[in-house]
């Protein structure tokens, strides 16, 4: 039974280096495990494939749900992989704050690129990460390009504001959004225009034509307003249907217009860098808050905090001082 459970760092490393997807997809399932063991293991992983490859393309891929970012997907990835690239596919499912349940079937949904040679497809519940990313998405990324692949796609659940949290980890985010008119745009969260590097209107077939060409001018309309951006680029408002299989290639060629101009004026490290910085802020935030609810004092005492919280004896400010400062003492 113990030889079972054990798993040797190396020899997943030296598969991963081999481009072996068994050992790809083991260590993607350690990162994601919360067992204390299987983060040991993680974090010699990480270390081992730390530095990053800037030869790689990293695509956020966020919009509503039903918007078809599964066909789009799958349309765009089929155009990639003749294309002589090697594509990894992380998509992001729905889970359930309650019951920790997830859908899971992005596979399905990419029947064709699924069974692909060069393409690789993993798919993690979202579970209570507020971003819309799973927490160890960044990790995977690295793993998937140390791999082999060199284009890797984020699919985001696709809930609104929350979806930033991709922009910090990826080189340019494409913004997918149905056909419709100022009512159904009026949904998008500002913030997730302004960052967007590229705009795209799915669907854009048959009776939906004309819908998505007026969706077109009002996003052109509402993203004109902003701010300019300091390289220059003005994010495209782009028709494609994924169904159809019109317009992939030029979204594509739109992101790697933006990719070359990021290279070009030095912002690509730059960025990469920064998300770096942004991924060590949040992984402390993240650790420091399992490390205060594992905390024998923390459970002991929290109970009975919030029963005063709720009866109103004390305030928010109150109870989270009362708790960190136990914490630290204990």
């Amino acid at each position: 039974m113990k030889s079972s459970l054990f798993i040797s760092v190396p020899k997943l490393i030296k598969g991963i280096r081999h481009g072996e997807i068994p050992a790809l997809s083991k260590a993607i399932s350690l990162v994601e495990s919360k067992l204390p063991l299987h983060q040991r293991w993680a974090q010699e992983l990480e270390a081992a494939f730390s530095k990053e490859n800037s030869n790689t393309i990293r695509v956020g891929i966020s919009g509503v749900p039903g918007v078809g970012k599964s066909t789009f997907i799958e349309a765009l990835g089929m155009y990639l992989v003749k294309k002589g690239h090697k594509l990894a596919v992380l998509t992001i499912d729905p889970s359930s704050q309650q019951t920790g349940g997830s859908i899971l079937g992005d596979k399905a949904r990419m029947d064709q690129l699924a069974t692909h040679k060069s393409a690789y497809i993993r798919t993690t519940a979202a579970a209570s990460t507020l971003g819309g990313v799973a927490q160890n998405t960044r990790s995977s990324i690295l793993l998937c390009e140390a791999a082999g692949f060199d284009i890797i796609l984020v699919e985001t659940v696709g809930v609104g504001q929350n979806e930033l949290d991709v922009h910090e980890m990826v080189d340019a985010l494409l913004l997918l959004q149905l056909p419709g008119g100022g009512d159904e745009i009026q949904g998008i969260k500002r913030g997730l225009l302004e960052v967007a590097d590229a705009l795209l209107i799915n669907k854009a077939d048959g009776a939906q034509a004309p819908l998505a060409k007026k969706a077109q001018q009002y996003l052109k309309a509402a993203t004109h307003g902003f701010r300019p951006r300091e390289n220059g680029w003005e994010p495209p408002v782009l028709l494609a249907s994924a169904l159809e299989n019109r317009g992939i290639k030029e979204a594509w060629q739109h992101i790697e217009t933006f990719i070359s101009l990021q290279k070009k004026q030095g912002d690509f490290e730059q960025k990469r860098t920064h998300q770096k910085i942004q991924g060590l802020q949040k992984s402390i935030g993240h650790r420091l808050e399992e490390a205060f609810f594992a905390d024998e004092w923390v459970q002991k005492e929290l109970p009975d905090i919030k029963r005063q919280l709720t009866n109103g004896s004390i305030s928010i400010s109150e109870a989270t001082k009362m708790l960190i400062e136990g914490f630290r003492s204990h």
